[in-house]
């Protein structure tokens, strides 16, 4: 099979944008070359324009997954960035759970919404469920914690659900301690304790459909997930989950700074050298609606 060429970059990512609302640059257009090709020879096609008539263009649901199984990053490692999770700890956690403890909440809800194979997902009940342990703190448990996590590739989806991490995997991020205290070695896999993963639900979903059955959430990790979005996309996918959050809810977009789009609708606060934003519940002179 030949290079790809201009038009046929042009048509195919365009497609992906449509799809995944990711947008791989023209300088980077060897990636649709090299992740589709698997593709290209599955379904017996001779190019991408060939791949685009037969396949795309008619619909097919599954080759759609397919190529958003290809296409997508799913970079990730467990507590990434150090320090968010000593933020969580100290600024998140322990307002939220006096709030349980008040009942004021019945429930906090966290979402993980580029779950990818689940260790943030997974790294977010490990803290909750050590930061209950250490502080000693009987009356709360992980129960009372509801992790909503998604992505879009269902690929990573059924490495996440499954709870069961390589030797490799278990070297990005986790201390001994976590190791110890939530995982068990069976030789070359570490299986997560059944708590840690029945405290996480996992879905798969696209951040461009509606969020509006989600409910509300206290919490909500969106990071290393927008850089891949154009500029309209990242500020609708802002605005529909400033809507998903509760008063006074957290958004976590990862170690970049987003204020331009952030700045009209949340208040940025920082911790060490990390940037995060919180939804008042009261913004410019007016109420914020539930």
């Amino acid at each position: 099979m030949r290079d790809i060429n201009k038009d046929e970059y042009t048509l195919i990512s365009r497609y992906i944008t449509d799809l995944s609302g990711i947008v791989i640059p023209p300088e980077k257009n060897y990636l649709i070359e090299t992740r589709l090709y698997r593709l290209i020879l599955e379904y017996g096609v001779e190019s991408f324009n060939e791949f685009y008539a037969k396949v795309l263009l008619p619909g097919d649901p599954q080759a759609d997954q397919k190529i958003i199984n290809a296409i997508t990053v799913n970079e990730t490692l467990w507590f990434r960035d150090a320090v968010l999770w000593k933020c969580l700890e100290r600024e998140i956690l322990p307002g939220l759970i006096d709030k349980l403890i008040s009942g004021e909440k019945a429930k906090v809800r966290f979402w993980s919404a580029a779950a990818s194979t689940g260790q943030e997902a997974y790294s977010i009940a490990m803290c909750i469920d050590n930061y209950l342990k250490r502080n000693r703190i009987l009356d709360i448990s992980l129960s009372d914690f509801e992790i909503f996590a998604t992505d879009i590739s269902d690929r990573v989806l059924d490495i996440a659900t499954a709870g069961k991490y390589d030797r490799i995997s278990m070297t990005r991020g986790i201390t001994d301690h976590y190791k110890a205290a939530y995982f068990k070695n069976t030789g070359s896999v570490w299986n997560l304790d059944p708590e840690i993963k029945k405290a996480v639900k996992f879905h798969c979903f696209n951040l461009k459909n509606s969020y509006t059955d989600f409910g509300k959430f206290d919490v909500i990790f969106c990071r290393y997930v927008l850089i891949y979005f154009p500029v309209e996309l990242k500020t609708d996918v802002i605005a529909r989950m400033r809507e998903s959050l509760s008063h006074n809810g957290v958004l976590f977009t990862g170690n970049y700074v987003l204020y331009d789009l952030l700045r009209d609708v949340f208040v940025a606060k920082e911790y060490g050298n990390l940037t995060y934003y919180t939804k008042p519940a009261f913004f410019n002179g007016s109420q914020d609606s539930y």
